[in-house]
């Protein structure tokens, strides 16, 4: 599940040269030999009936342990060429299937980043690389976690009619943990070939974002329905791999996610505040809330199909800096949004160099803020790719949301100006809804929203903050990706 899950979330935000990298040398759990394959699956991946990838996994067994390798291959089209994103993993497990270790290689068109992922003792150590060189990023165990993407494997004997239970998991592709829920919910007849075939069907949830597995009678996946429309069905491997000579547009899947309100908005700039009613939850979520964005009492309502969901108000302001402070306070002042991140490269060389040169003699923070925004909006091509990270945003000067704001923050940070990240939805005239969107926050005495990518010096009162929008909290737009629906409240 997680494949889909990684470049769903990739692709809502869709609105060079790679450096290279030495070798690392292998662990030795890498060098593990595995005599016997267990399985071997070939998959096409459809998008509202359109073919527009596969994946392929194999799982193997040795003395000492498992190895669980898994590709997916995904393309779309931009504009009047194609992007291609692929996902490589392997897992590796001891006997009991506890985690070991893994290997993730993740490629957009020319880009790259790999991650080495080891598990010592109570830590999960990740060496990160790609664009700008290697960073190591550590996180702490739950016990008993598993790999998302082997948790089949360890639950093959106990998945029968009945069966139901919960699980710590870490998805590599999303460097997060979380939980999931696996529940086997009877047996259905299925078309497979052209014929009818006995299955038993499964289904998995993460965050409200629930996928069903139909398995065959040898514990071959035969077929997976995952959300927005994603579709898998087993198939030849020679299948899998003839990828078709149309591809779907990228702005399909934007459309798609498409959340439109009550009523349009007519003119998101000239708002000094707007407020809302955002539901739909299923389940209960907290969205955040600080000086800009207040949220009102949760309130449980019962639709007309009897269930009941919640609904949260939301006022949003136009919010702008109360007072001048120099860069060289702020400096001193939210010191952790200064830090670099795989992603966010703001100790790297060039990265600081050319920041100085856009900042150039500016002491207020703010104001150098506003100097980096205007800089990144009128310099990188506002183009439905994606990228890894700054430097790669850098060099190719295009890219989508994340992309502008990866830089930003990048460029921010390393003269000292306290950035984060913002993940959420933005309102789109064009398209009289609201769209995933991700924008930076800078701190100059209060946290000021900006938008580089729509070249707004003071983010406009449409920007609904969902959650804090650096990689490793991306799951959290998981609960959002159910159906959602958003009321325009009147003013005042």
């Amino acid at each position: 599940m997680n494949h889909k899950l990684a470049w769903v979330l990739a692709a809502l935000f869709l609105a060079l040269p790679f450096n290279g990298y030495a070798a690392e040398p292998m662990r030795e759990w890498q060098n593990r030999t595995y005599e016997k394959t267990l399985s071997e699956n070939w998959m096409n991946i459809f998008f509202q009936g359109q073919k527009i990838g596969f994946s392929f996994e194999k799982v193997e067994t040795g003395p000492k342990g498992f190895r669980v390798t898994g590709r997916a291959v995904v393309k779309f089209a931009v504009a009047d060429t194609t992007q291609d994103m692929s996902f490589s993993q392997t897992y590796y497990l001891e006997p009991d299937y506890r985690m070991k270790g893994f290997v993730s290689l993740h490629t957009m068109q020319n880009q790259r980043q790999q991650t080495v992922g080891e598990v010592a003792g109570k830590d999960l150590n990740l060496d990160i690389t790609g664009a700008g060189g290697s960073r190591r990023v550590t996180k702490k165990l739950e016990t008993g976690v598993y790999f998302a993407e082997t948790l089949e494997l360890m639950l093959k004997d106990k998945l029968k009619p009945g069966f139901k239970g919960k699980f710590p998991i870490y998805l590599a592709e999303m460097r997060a943990m979380d939980e999931i829920a696996v529940e086997v919910i009877g047996r259905q007849t299925i078309q497979h070939e052209g014929k009818p075939v006995d299955t038993l069907v499964t289904q998995t949830s993460i965050r409200g974002i629930s996928t069903k597995s139909y398995i065959g009678a040898n514990g071959e996946k035969l077929r997976e329905e995952s959300p927005m429309g994603f579709t898998s069905i087993k198939v030849s491997e020679r299948e899998a791999i003839s990828m078709p000579a149309a591809t779907i547009p990228i702005t399909s899947l934007i459309t798609f996610s498409l959340i439109k309100p009550s009523k349009p908005i007519k003119d998101p700039l000239a708002l000094k505040e707007l407020k809302l009613t955002v539901g739909g939850f299923e389940s209960p979520v907290i969205l955040p809330s600080d000086e800009r964005q207040t949220t009102g009492r949760p309130e449980w309502r019962k639709g007309a199909d009897g269930k009941s969901k919640l609904s949260i108000p939301v006022t949003i302001k136009k919010l702008a800096p109360k007072q001048d402070l120099p860069l060289a306070r702020v400096s001193r002042m939210e010191e952790g949004y200064l830090k670099p991140t795989p992603e966010i490269q703001s100790d790297n060389k060039l990265i600081a160099s050319e920041a100085r040169k856009m900042v150039g003699h500016e002491k207020d923070a703010y104001k150098a803020a506003i100097l980096i925004n205007r800089w990144v909006f009128s310099n990188v091509k506002k183009k439905l790719v994606d990228s890894f990270t700054a430097i790669d945003v850098l060099l190719s000067k295009e890219g989508e949301c994340q992309s502008h704001t990866n830089l930003f923050a990048a460029l921010a940070r390393s003269v000292g100006i306290p950035t984060r990240v913002a993940a959420g939805l933005v309102y789109s005239v064009e398209h009289q809804g609201f769209l995933f969107h991700a924008w930076p926050e800078v701190y100059v005495g209060q946290w000021i929203s900006v938008d580089p990518t729509l070249g707004q010096d003071v983010a406009d009162a449409t920007h609904i903050k969902l959650t804090d929008g650096e990689y490793e909290n991306l799951i959290k737009l998981l609960q959002f990706l159910v159906k959602i629906n958003i009321t325009v409240e009147p003013a005042g």
